[in-house]
C-alpha cells in the first residue's frame, strides 16, 4: 500500500473514500428533491442533506469538484422554492423567513462550489 500524506485520506487505500460519502450524499439529495416536487409538509430534509455535501465538499474539493455535476442545482434550487412557496403557510411563523434565508446560504455555497 502507498502512502502519500499523514492526511486520513493520504494512503491509496483511503484516497478515494470521500467520493463515496460525496456519491451518497447526491444519491440522498436527488431523492429527496424528487420526493419535494409533489410534498405538500412543512418538512423537508433537503436543506441538511446540501450542507452536509457543502461541508464535504470543502474538507475534500479536488474530489466534489469531479462529483459536483451530479447535482443539477438550478433544478434543486427551483425544486426547494416550488417547495417553500407551496408549503410556507405550513411552516411556524417564526421559522419561515430563517429557512428560506438559510435557503438562500445553502444554494449561494453551492453556487460557489460548483463555479
Amino acid at each position: 500500500m502507498k502512502i502519500f500524506s499523514a492526511a486520513p485520506e493520504g494512503n491509496e487505500s483511503a484516497d478515494m473514500e470521500p467520493a463515496r460519502y460525496l456519491n451518497l450524499a447526491i444519491e440522498q439529495i436527488n431523492k429527496i428533491a424528487e420526493w419535494m416536487k409533489t410534498a405538500d409538509r412543512a418538512a423537508q430534509p433537503l436543506l441538511v442533506h446540501l450542507d452536509i455535501f457543502i461541508l464535504l465538499a470543502r474538507r475534500y474539493p479536488d474530489v466534489a469538484e469531479l462529483r459536483i455535476d451530479g447535482l443539477d442545482i438550478p433544478e434543486i434550487k427551483t425544486t426547494f422554492y416550488d417547495w417553500y412557496e407551496r408549503c410556507n403557510k405550513k411552516i411556524p411563523k417564526q421559522f419561515r423567513e430563517e429557512i428560506k434565508l438559510s435557503a438562500d446560504e445553502i444554494f449561494k455555497n453551492l453556487e460557489e462550489i460548483s463555479a
